[in-house]
Parts: C-alpha cells; sequence; structure tokens
C-alpha cells in the first residue's frame, strides 16, 4: 500500500512539472508571435498605412470623402517628416557622437514633437470641432497605450540585462 501511495505521489509531482514547462513554452510563442505581427506591421509601407488610418477615423468620426482624403495626405506628410527626421540623424550619427547623445535624444525629441503638433494642427483644420474632441481623445489614449508598451518593452529589456548580469548560482558577477 505504501509503495502504491509512494508511485502515485510521484506521478502527481511530475506532471505538475510538466504542466509548469508546457505554460512557459506558451508565453514564449504568444511574445513571439506578437513579436511577428509587430515585424509585419512595419513592412506596411507609408501609403497603406496611412490608408488603414484614415479609413479608421472615417468610420469613427463619420468623414465625408473629402475629410478622408485630407486626412490620408496629413498622415503621409507626418510619415515623411518623421522619416526624413529619421534619415538626418542616422547619417549624423557617428561614434564620435556618443558622447553628447543626451543632447541629440532632447533635439529629437523636439523635432519629433514639431512634426507631431504640426500633424495635431493639419487635423484640427481637416475636421469640424465636434470630430475634433472625438480625434483628440482617441488620439490621447493610443499615445497613453503606446507610452504603456514602452515602458513595458523597457522594463522586459531590464529584467534580460539583469539576467546576463547573474552567475548560474544566482549570484551576481
Amino acid at each position: 500500500m505504501k509503495k502504491i501511495s509512494l508511485v502515485l505521489i510521484m506521478l502527481m509531482s511530475s506532471f505538475a512539472a510538466f504542466a509548469q514547462v508546457e505554460k512557459v513554452h506558451k508565453d514564449k510563442d504568444k511574445d513571439h508571435m506578437e513579436h511577428k505581427e509587430m515585424k509585419h506591421m512595419e513592412m506596411k509601407s507609408h501609403d497603406e498605412d496611412a490608408t488603414m488610418y484614415s479609413d479608421k477615423m472615417a468610420a469613427k468620426l463619420s468623414l465625408n470623402a473629402e475629410q478622408k482624403a485630407d486626412l490620408k495626405k496629413a498622415q503621409q506628410k507626418r510619415w515623411e517628416s518623421m522619416k526624413e527626421l529619421k534619415a538626418g540623424h542616422r547619417a549624423e550619427m557617428t561614434e564620435e557622437d556618443a558622447e553628447d547623445m543626451p543632447q541629440e535624444k532632447a533635439e529629437m525629441h523636439e523635432q519629433r514633437m514639431k512634426i507631431q503638433d504640426d500633424f495635431k494642427e493639419d487635423i484640427r483644420e481637416i475636421l469640424d470641432d465636434k470630430q475634433f474632441a472625438r480625434w483628440e481623445v482617441m488620439h490621447n489614449e493610443e499615445m497613453k497605450m503606446d507610452k504603456e508598451k514602452m515602458m513595458m518593452h523597457k522594463d522586459k529589456s531590464k529584467m534580460k540585462g539583469n539576467k546576463k548580469d547573474h552567475d548560474d548560482d544566482g549570484s551576481e558577477y
């Protein structure tokens, strides 16, 4: 009787161990799929992205055809400005600029904010007051979600970085 109960206990504990391993694999698969989706999103052209954005806003804000076309143009203009900013920034970056990195980041942030403000002004001209108020609420929610995603990504990166600082026995260095 003792042997049977011992065998049953060992079987149950082994099932529990396998269940935990499976859960880890599922989480990794989920992260992998999210990463693949993000890569797919990055592969879209700016024209496709602008079309999707104008279609989405047309549905949510009840835009007419002229507003939809103007919104698409504004989005394309914004993408082109960002593309030029990034290209210029990459061309200027050298190893010598590493010490000026905080200043470079601040300048780039300021330029991105100017592009965003210009886009917002374009939107204000395209939409009526009621539509603009609804757009602004949606836009702020999207920005909040994007910021949260960035913070989660930074937290994951920090956690991965901390794992590299530990030896196999769990001690630092």
